[in-house]
């Protein structure tokens, strides 16, 4: 009996591919299922703060605007033409700088004439007083009368008044020239330029508006019953307006003055708050601020004023929830010093971000121990 003969199989060009991914997938799963664990990539630690309920004072916000502390408005004592206007609205000068130059030939004029007068009424005065001392010689010796010598003193006190006057005049007359020249009174920041060269300029018109970029004060308007309740120098603390993007900062126990003195038409007493210096530089007036007179304690949910992240409307933070950050919407309520009330979005306890940005990281994780 005859054996069949075997005929070697032919795989496909397709087949043969198809086995060779299976044969390099079974090496990979091989290899891969022995090797050890890789750890997870570790991201920066961030220090938390605990979400707590502290006592503040409670308050009344009142809107106000920051004024500075010294302001002028200087016009023209005397009637003239505008030769040169030095400064414009902005420029920063120095006290004693010449803002403003009128014509003075008139006024010049009046000096040198005043001058010529007060020479003529000297040498008249100095003759009076050479004839009074002869005449007091020879009354001495007995060649005049004493109505001689009382005509004499006359003349001398006569003169005397003339050259007072005279002086009187030449200094009205430098006065005069003076007023053609508009200087600084103060180190500060021109506001506003109302003159043109070649205009007129008349007695009391304005010319220049300055105030002094060195201090800055809140002034906001408060009914006076609520006036009368604070006392003339309560202790306030103010909100300042902060760039877009940051959080307002507020100052704490400053010292106010309530004007003893109410407006007859809208009620109200003038609250001034001054601001420190450095704070002062810092600011421009006009802007909007907030004061706040401070009443009772209220209980309130707060956190750090750094732990709030600001992304145009969005008010949030990062949370820390089973051991990673979470961001979370916030609403926010009024600032005291260094920390915000928050209204909703958290509870007592839950601990955020200290440095929000950071938090936002990948893999970013709590530090170790929450920073009180």
């Amino acid at each position: 009996m005859k054996q069949a003969s075997r005929q070697p199989i032919s795989l496909s060009t397709g087949a043969r591919h198809a086995a060779a991914l299976v044969l390099v997938g079974a090496a990979l799963w091989g290899a891969t299922r022995n090797a050890p664990a890789q750890p997870a990539e570790s991201g920066p630690q961030v220090p938390v703060t605990t979400a707590q309920v502290a006592q503040v004072g409670q308050g009344i916000d009142w809107d106000g605007t920051l004024q500075p502390v010294r302001q002028s408005t200087l016009a023209a004592q005397t009637q003239a033409r505008v030769l040169a206007v030095k400064v414009r609205a902005g420029d920063r000068v120095r006290a004693g700088q010449v803002l403003v130059s009128l014509d003075n030939r008139e006024a010049a004029a009046g000096v040198a004439q005043a001058s010529a007068t007060e020479a003529q009424v000297q040498a008249a005065l100095d003759d009076a007083r050479a004839v009074h001392a002869r005449s007091k010689r020879l009354l001495a010796q007995g060649f005049i009368s004493q109505a001689s010598m009382d005509g004499a003193d006359a003349q001398l006190r006569q003169a005397e008044a003339q050259r007072a006057q005279a002086g009187a005049g030449s200094t009205l007359r430098q006065l005069a020239s003076a007023y053609s020249t508009l200087v600084a009174p103060y180190d500060g920041v021109v506001t506003a330029v109302h003159v043109e060269q070649g205009e007129l300029a008349a007695p009391g018109r304005s010319l220049i508006e300055l105030h002094a970029s060195d201090r800055l004060r809140a002034v906001a308007f408060v009914p006076a019953n609520a006036a009368l309740l604070l006392g003339p120098q309560p202790n306030v603390a103010v909100l300042l307006p902060a760039a877009v993007g940051t959080v307002s900062r507020r100052l704490e126990k400053l010292s106010a003055t309530v004007v003893p003195s109410a407006d007859p038409a809208s009620a109200t007493v003038e609250l001034r708050v001054d601001l420190p210096a450095e704070e002062s530089r810092k600011h421009l007036p006009g802007q909007r601020v907030k004061v706040r007179t401070v009443g009772a304690d209220e209980a309130m949910l707060t956190v750090p004023r750094s732990a709030v992240l600001l992304r145009g409307e969005l008010q949030a933070a990062y949370v820390v929830v089973q051991g990673r950050f979470v961001l979370r919407a916030l609403r926010l309520g009024r600032d005291s010093g260094d920390r915000v009330q928050v209204l909703a979005g958290l509870r007592e306890g839950e601990q955020v971000a200290l440095d929000p940005v950071r938090a936002g990281l990948a893999h970013a994780r709590p530090a170790g121990g929450a920073a009180k």
